[in-house]
């Protein structure tokens, strides 16, 4: 048997693709008996249907310059004789969106039984550009998101049987990729969670509550008495009365145009993440289903530490939160970004070894924020991405998940892939260092963000001075790039640098009057994070961080911590005193997310204020906020 797509073709259902477009392919095969296989990559994303019956379905999210394919047994949609073929993709085309590297329009298939090939895509392939899908629509859901989709059920035809006879021969898309197979498991589609409906405002607007939040994609089932157009706007809560469709520029919707009579429709390739659905039509429709059909990538829960009721509520919470923020890649928040982040995939990660003890799904992350490139030896702000925009910090917080992932997995195969990787963003930061400090990244493609904190969030940074976050950030990675390279047996000096930069550290921003760390050199306030982060590097030691870790429990004055850099100032007060603080943290753990408990929800909040942060855009399902797990974990016999 040849090797994987030897002789198959990139192929596009036009000479000149362009932004949000979808086509469409047809292929046949003859099957006798034996497993079959179909092997498959798409710019941007694809459904593939066996006569008819949804197949396989999902591109995993890359890189053009690394593009991943799928393997696929296909065997269970097969019948004896002659089989069909049909897949649609998407294109999405676009530069600005958080979850996608811009590529040509293509598809790359091959269909395999056990001793010969049956089909692949070539010039022979027949194509067109989707009559159903409505094409050139550019609906933006949210910048990090990207598109949404319309759909015209008017205008389905029987194209998935091979009925329709406006295909043409494809075009053939020149170019050469690089191809690896998916790095972790497909996503499985799971029964559909049916929504109720629970608000009626009028005959064309009618609410649906999926009972919790879900994640997957919109499937319906209705009878509309005409042609019409239907919106489905879809969120996580009705604080408003309504589902909150429109939010600054952001519109959280769906189209479909239905038919005259029984209209019946999944979409196979946006996700939602939802716990609310809500249809608006011209004229009232019979709704028989409106649902989402959960997209997910399985894993099994280990055991659990032993938690009281309300410890467990927090816990469930916790683990359905990373459950919903995992599909080819950890995300931040299904609902509104779907975004793979260095510093909240650590946050994910480290919770995820104790609730899944599981390493490949993180292995696979890691490995495709290696493959982001950049001039100036940063990372960028998400992955893929095609976007010169970057958080700086958040490129430390990637040395410091790697460290991790090594300390739990123990593969240090994977480790020596990306060495180079780690090794070229240190440098990107100590070669910026000026009389021993790093200072903020001046420029426009640099946000200096560290945690949503006023003052904190790097909306007015003075790049000219240095800052206590940034330089311990840098301080730890040192310190856990060192880590790594020992275990690889590599000559170094990081630990050594680290030092170094401790003692800078503690010269610019440590108060001795004061007791704490200033957040600037020359002055300035001082934050729980900062004074976190200079124990924890080991700036501040002895009986100077046994004072501070009282003052980051009850000194009002320091600029509190965020939900998402928690873990930092409890792991300050474990690293000075494990005996003393292992109680304060479970109290204060108790004390922030029992407001989400009496909410009501099944997930955990991106902050404290839950929806009506970040101007009504606040996500009540983020996977940074899962830390409780771990803490739950290695306080166990404190419980």
């Amino acid at each position: 048997m040849e090797k994987a797509f030897e002789n198959a073709l990139w192929i596009w259902c036009n000479a000149n693709p362009r932004a949000d477009e979808y086509g469409e392919f047809l292929d046949r095969f003859d099957y006798e008996a034996g497993n079959v296989t179909l092997r498959i990559s798409a710019d941007s994303n694809y459904a593939a249907y066996v006569n008819g019956v949804l197949a396989a379905w999902g591109q995993y999210a890359d890189f053009p310059y690394d593009k991943v394919y799928d393997e696929v047994d296909i065997t269970a949609c097969c019948t004896k004789g002659a089989n069909c073929i049909a897949i649609v993709v998407w294109y999405y085309g676009i530069a600005s969106s958080s979850t996608y590297c811009l590529g040509n329009a293509g598809l790359l298939y091959e269909v395999v039984g056990e001793e010969k090939m049956l089909c692949r895509s070539s010039e022979d392939t027949l194509s067109r550009m989707s009559r159903a899908y409505r094409n050139h629509r550019m609906h933006i859901i949210t910048g990090q998101l990207g598109l949404g989709y319309g759909y015209d059920a008017a205008k389905e035809d029987d194209w998935m049987t091979g009925a329709s006879s406006d295909f043409h021969p494809a075009v053939v898309v020149k170019q050469e990729l690089p191809l690896r197979i998916r790095p972790c498991d497909k996503l499985t589609l799971l029964s559909d969670v049916d929504g109720t409906e629970c608000k009626r405002i009028s005959d064309t607007d009618v609410i649906f509550d999926l009972g919790s939040e879900q994640v997957g994609f919109l499937r319906l089932k209705l009878n509309s008495p005409r042609e019409q157009d239907i919106t489905i706007a879809y969120g996580e809560h009705i604080e408003d009365g309504c589902v909150r469709r429109i939010i600054g520029g952001r519109d959280f919707s769906v189209s479909y145009r239905a038919k005259q009579g029984e209209n019946e429709y999944l979409n196979p390739f946006r996700r939602l993440g939802c716990r609310y659905l809500e249809i608006h039509t011209e004229h009232p429709v019979t709704v028989e289903k409106l649902a989402i059909a959960p997209a997910m990538y399985v894993l099994a829960e280990k055991a659990r530490p032993r938690l009281n009721a309300l410890q467990t509520k927090i816990y469930d919470m916790c683990v359905e939160t990373l459950h919903l923020c995992m599909h080819e890649h950890y995300e931040d928040c299904p609902w509104r970004e779907q975004a793979l982040y260095a510093m909240d995939s650590r946050n994910q990660m480290l919770a995820g070894y104790y609730a899944f003890g599981e390493y490949r799904f993180p292995r696979a992350c890691l490995q495709l924020m290696s493959k982001d490139r950049r001039e100036d030896g940063l990372m960028s702000i998400c992955y893929p991405i095609k976007m010169d925009f970057v958080i700086p910090s958040f490129s430390l917080h990637y040395i410091t998940e790697c460290r991790e992932y090594l300390d739990y997995s123990g593969d240090l195969a994977f480790l020596e892939e990306i060495y180079p990787k780690l090794v070229s963003v240190a440098e990107a930061f100590t070669s910026h260092i000026k009389d021993g400090l790093i200072p903020p990244f001046a420029g426009k493609r640099y946000w200096n963000f560290y945690e949503w904190r006023q003052g904190l969030d790097g909306a007015a940074t003075d790049t000219s001075r240095p800052d206590v976050i940034l330089n311990a950030l840098l301080s730890l990675a040192l310190q856990n790039l060192g880590a790594i390279a020992d275990r690889l047996g590599r000559k170094n000096d990081y630990s050594a640098q680290a030092q170094t930069l401790n003692g800078h550290i503690r010269q610019a921003f440590w108060d001795e009057e004061a007791g704490l760390c200033r957040n600037l050199s020359r002055g300035g306030g001082g934050s729980q994070l900062g004074n976190a982060l200079a124990i924890l590097c080991g700036a501040v030691t002895g009986s100077e961080a046994e004072s501070l870790c009282r003052r980051l429990r009850t000194d009002e004055a320091l600029t509190p911590i965020s939900l998402s850099m928690l873990c930092f100032k409890y792991d300050a007060w474990l690293k000075v005193d494990k005996e003393r603080y292992a109680p304060v943290i479970l109290e204060d753990i108790e004390r922030i997310y029992t407001p989400m408990v009496e909410y009501g929800g099944t997930t955990v909040w991106e902050t404290e204020l839950g929806e009506k942060d970040f101007d009504n855009a606040g996500s009540l399902c983020h996977g940074w906020s899962a830390m409780p797990i771990y803490y739950y974990h290695i306080l166990e016999n404190r419980l």
